[in-house]
């Protein structure tokens, strides 16, 4: 088994590289989690081939980052942990009721439905949705749906767009799941469905610094939007102007699902907070 040795960088550079990052990247470190900081920041170092984190961190902070080594940072400094039908009790309210009334709304009319995933990690969350609009609707290829999903992540959109996953994402989730929608390979992993697969469209977006919502990333007039355990990694005032951006970039009516433990009335004041049974969502 391996031995962690600590890292113990200075406070004073973890500091400027927490303020660097949270300028550079959006992402957020408190002293708090700069252990944690310390571990992404060993990772990277290794992988771009320097033998001390702190030569690595000085150098990061002589200049500005390029869009690679923002998404070298990313993929170090974000976890991956999801799995399918995380949270269910959000994803059973829009199952049961927000899915039903925008279908009603929508069947004899223009028959479009727009959700973007947020922060879609490895992609179980927005195969997630595909999987609860193809159980919702009988004449599914009649419909334009359009499932968006973007991550500053670019390894974990790479696994999103693979759709193989093993066992440990399919924890907590019904046996029916993996047999109707997946086929098991030989390896013992999991390749969901390529009619599944291809309604997903997987991009690059950083939440803190790109442009939304916009005709070019297709981010805007969506319907649904599910932005969950996402906003815990920005700044508090940093967190506020993507829930902003998150607003316009709804149509009126729409609804933004975020982690239970991202409620706020504080930066979602533009929204209607709306009481479900176990959950808060928030509607434009």
């Amino acid at each position: 088994m391996a031995i962690e040795l600590p890292i113990a960088l200075p406070d004073a550079l973890l500091s400027r590289l927490s303020d660097f990052l949270e300028s550079q990247v959006g992402l957020h470190f408190p002293r708090a989690r700069w252990r944690d900081l310390e571990r992404g920041i060993a990772a990277a170092a290794r992988e771009a081939g320097y033998a001390e984190a702190d030569a690595y961190v000085r150098w990061l902070l002589a200049a500005p980052l390029t869009r690679t080594q923002i998404e070298g940072l990313a993929s170090h400094l974000t976890v991956g942990e999801t799995y399918f039908f995380r949270e269910q009790r959000s994803l059973d309210i829009l199952e049961q009721q927000i899915l039903p009334e925008l279908l009603r709304a929508r069947a004899q009319t223009e028959k479009h439905i727009r959700i973007w995933s947020a922060g879609c990690c490895t992609g179980e969350e927005p195969y997630s949705i595909v999987m609860l609009l193809d159980r919702l609707i009988p004449d599914f290829e009649n419909w334009n749906l359009t499932i968006l999903a973007t991550d500053i992540n670019p390894r974990f959109l790479r696994k999103a767009a693979h759709g193989i996953y093993s066992a440990w994402s399919f924890r907590d989730t019904p046996g029916w799941l993996r047999e109707r929608y997946f086929t098991k390979r030989q390896d013992g992993r999991y390749e969901i469905q390529p009619r599944i697969r291809r309604m997903v469209n997987f991009s690059y977006l950083n939440l803190a610094e790109d442009a939304y919502p916009s005709l070019v990333n297709g981010t805007n007039a969506m319907d649904v939007i599910l932005c969950r355990n996402v906003l815990m990694y920005f700044a508090e005032a940093r967190a506020r102007k993507v829930v902003d951006k998150l607003h316009r970039s709804l149509v009126d009516g729409g609804w933004l699902i975020t982690s239970p433990a991202e409620t706020s009335t504080v930066q979602f004041s533009k929204f209607t907070a709306v009481e479900f049974p176990g959950a808060f969502l928030y509607r434009k």
